[in-house]
């Protein structure tokens, strides 16, 4: 099974010589310490809350905390403001270019955003310390943010601010790009980043991107890396009902908010069936675990084994896990879920219009166009069955014309948002992810923590949130560097926090990046 999930040796750095050993020196200092989470619990403070309904940059005041967190950020780390070129795309978004001496190099690119969720204001008072206080207790950096992902902004920062300190000069260019929405999808920041880069350096330009994502667990007496390579498609499907209105007091025999929750049943107990597929990232993680993993049941360690060329043996494998592990389905299929439900304005009146939305998340195997027509397959004889015409995403279903019959379903895209899933990242062979993979193992197995084992592997996953930079590389993880045990209740929730070690982690991971990465013939 080596062949199928294979190693990558450590990869340390070695020019500048003896640069790395004066950082690792200087990383263990209570005054870079100090100063290092200081800088991130200075941007928990600013509160750069992302909302839903933000208007344009540079015209809804409620962008500017931006302004802040940009006024912050230049009196933090001033040697990168004097030394890089800074672009502001739509105002509020941020590119630094670090330029290299080599300019027949593909640059890098690390990308981390500035926004976060808002805190629900009822749950403040359940916060163990102020959701925007960045009060460091000693072991943890709380507040809103700290998990996601100031620590991917201020890590890239230090990193780059402290190799300045030391006169570093890369060979090939690093690029730092910051988004402002990142929580509401990155329609006015990271698209703008996009163009911005598109523009000037081009499709295909880059030769590695790291976002976040990923992160590192214990497993027993090893660590587990999870470097996400690909990433699931969306569809937000709309299935709408419009019927005669009227008096409740004489109902016809199905109302249409009778109708909708009977295609609501009906889509429940048809939902994707999961597969396993040998060529899918999901089956690759699989099999590293069964190799690498010392937690890794025994029992699916042989089926997985045997599953390599046997397909008795497959399906056995796809059988015990949707019958032991909840995360199957999420993981290997394409799920659906009815998130939003709206009917009627009055008791007594019949609603002409009831509506609800879907969310589905597609299987890297699958596409927007099977999701769709799963759901018109679905949907379609149940609403024919209630006399009602469908319109399928712009064709009719059926022969029930609109004109001959009581009502109408529209299925439709809700916000015209859909999303094929991702290409999938070059893994086992492909230089970028050997540099990645070699520099984890390195930044991991030479920490001077005592509480995470020095084994470390890793394994690709599956994540999300990079759509919009799929054009700049073929060569995008998903990796954030963060221990799972070095969140306190993870992101998006009441008392997050960063234990300060973990935080550390991660800049001793960008600065190994960074040195490993400029000089590597690992990249183009």
């Amino acid at each position: 099974m080596d062949d199928v999930c294979p190693q990558t040796p450590p990869i340390s750095p070695t020019s500048p010589s003896g640069l790395l050993e004066e950082l690792e020196a200087e990383f263990k200092t209570g005054e870079f310490r100090s100063h290092a989470y200081g800088s991130l619990s200075g941007a928990i403070q600013i509160p750069t809350e992302m909302y839903d309904d933000m208007g344009i940059p540079g015209e809804d005041p409620k962008w500017n905390i931006f302004a802040e967190m940009h006024a912050y950020l230049e009196s933090r780390f001033p040697l990168v403001h004097a030394k890089l070129t800074k672009v502001t795309p739509n105002t509020y978004a941020l590119v630094y270019h670090w330029q290299g001496s080599d300019d027949s190099r593909k640059p890098i690119l690390l990308t981390a955003h500035q926004d976060v969720v808002p805190v629900e204001p009822s749950t403040a008072d359940q916060w163990i310390q102020p959701p925007f206080s960045g009060y460091y207790d000693g072991e943890w950096i709380w507040g809103r943010g700290s998990c996601d992902d100031k620590p991917g902004l201020i890590s890239t920062l230090t990193t780059v601010e402290t190799l300045l300190s030391k006169g570093f000069q890369p060979v090939r260019s690093i690029v730092l790009a910051y988004g402002m929405d990142e929580e509401r999808g990155g329609r006015a920041g990271a698209t703008a980043i996009r163009d911005y880069l598109l523009e000037h350096y081009g499709e295909d330009a880059f030769s590695i991107i790291v976002d976040e994502g990923g992160g590192y667990i214990v497993r027993g007496d090893a660590l587990m890396s999870t470097p996400a390579v690909a990433e699931k498609g969306k569809l937000d499907a709309r299935l709408e009902i419009s019927t005669p209105g009227g008096h409740s007091s004489i109902p016809p025999r199905h109302t249409s908010i009778g109708m909708l929750a009977a295609l609501i049943k009906h889509i429940e107990a048809n939902p994707h069936v999961p597969h396993l597929n040998r060529t899918s990232t999901y089956y690759t993680q699989l099999h590293c675990q069964a190799e690498h993993d010392p937690l890794f049941p025994p029992n699916l360690k042989r089926l997985v084994k045997n599953s390599l060329h046997c397909d008795k043996a497959l399906a056995k494998l796809e059988k015990e896990l949707l019958k032991s592990n909840p995360m199957f389905g999420p993981l290997s299929g394409t799920t659906q879920a009815v998130d939003i439900i709206h009917g009627g304005v009055k008791s007594n009146a019949l609603p002409e219009n009831a509506y609800f939305i879907m969310n589905h998340r597609i299987d890297v195997l699958s596409s927007v166009d099977t999701v769709k027509y799963h759901i018109a397959d679905t949907v379609g004889p149940v609403a024919n069955s209630f006399n009602l015409s469908v319109d399928a995403f712009g064709a009719q279903y059926g022969d029930l014309s609109k004109e001959a019959a009581f009502g109408h379903l529209q299925l439709s895209d809700a916000y015209g948002t859909q999303l094929e899933p991702a290409p999938v990242t070059p893994t086992f062979g492909s230089g970028p992810y050997e540099l990645l993979a070699g520099t984890i193992i390195s930044a991991l197995s030479t920490s001077n923590r005592t509480d995470i084992p020095k084994k470390v592997f890793l394994t690709p996953s599956l994540s999300t949130d990079t759509r919009h930079y799929w054009k700049l590389s073929k060569h995008i993880f998903r990796y954030g560097h963060v221990g799972r045990e070095d969140h306190y209740n993870g992101a998006h929730t009441v008392n997050e926090a960063c234990r300060a070690e973990g935080f550390l982690e991660v800049i001793r991971f960008h600065t190994r990046l960074i040195l490993n990465g400029h000089d590597s013939p690992l990249l183009e």
